[in-house]
């Protein structure tokens, strides 16, 4: 009798911990980012925000040639990439210094009209994994 009892004690507490340790790991990286429309639908691009849980309030702006992108990211030691891109083809490469997390540093990237010239242009702002060098925390915004 002892011994079931202390059986049943024991699969109860390692069923139990097994469950409360399961590591469930949900990516953020395959979501769509959030967008806000700051306007009614009627209005240009240039209203709309995006964010995702490492950059926000992320706008796009025209003016004199430019294309200027600013938003806030919150990142490790205050670096993120960007690229812009056309398909599978990178037009631009960088990184962006700001303020480090757990602050909301302020960034604005300024892009040439010339990286214009393929179809459907879009800018990707992410952090590179310290893990295993894997893109995290993907924003990617069409500029085109």
């Amino acid at each position: 009798m002892k011994r079931k009892f202390l059986l049943g004690i024991f699969m109860v507490l390692f069923f139990g911990l097994t469950a409360c340790s399961l590591d469930i790991n949900i990516s953020t990286d395959d979501k769509k980012p959030d967008v806000i429309d700051n306007g009614n639908n009627q209005e240009e691009e240039e209203n709309k925000q995006y964010e995702n849980e490492s950059f926000k309030e992320v706008k796009v702006s025209r003016s004199n040639g430019k294309i200027t992108v600013e938003g806030k990211a919150r990142v490790f030691e205050g670096v993120f990439q960007y690229a812009v891109i056309s398909g599978t083809e990178i037009l631009l490469e960088n990184h962006y210094q700001t303020d480090g997390a757990p602050a909301w540093g302020n960034f604005e990237i300024t892009i040439d009209k010339e990286l214009m010239t393929k179809e459907e242009v879009s800018i990707e702002l992410f952090v590179y994994s310290a893990k295993d060098g894997s893109k995290t925390d993907i924003l990617t915004i069409p500029i085109k």
